[in-house]
């Protein structure tokens, strides 16, 4: 008996660091979604569009793969949250190196 595999796509904007943590967390394995037929030219192989993969999570259970989905949120939110001040201290810290 075969066994059945789940996908979780993730959206582009999340950071790659957030999806492997997560992955490697609930022990889930990470592909690319497959291109369109028409991304790509078949003289050149070069891409004929703006074309961005979504990163694919696999995993053999469906509960594992809505926990893993949580946890990615969860962190996501918390690094947008969070942004704005690292932006603003590294700016000190530039700052800081300008002024001596």
């Amino acid at each position: 008996m075969e066994e059945r595999k789940y996908e979780l796509p993730i959206p582009r904007a999340i950071a790659t660091g957030i999806i492997f943590e997560a992955a490697e967390k609930f022990g889930l394995e990470v592909d690319q979604e497959k291109p369109a037929e028409d991304a790509f030219d078949v003289r050149t192989d070069l891409p004929t569009r703006d074309y961005v993969p979504r990163i694919i999570l696999r995993g053999d259970s469906r509960e594992t793969l809505l926990e893993a989905e949580e946890y990615i949120h969860k962190k996501h939110e918390e690094w947008i949250t969070g942004l704005e001040e690292r932006r603003k201290r590294r700016m000190e810290q530039i700052q800081r190196k300008f002024r001596k």
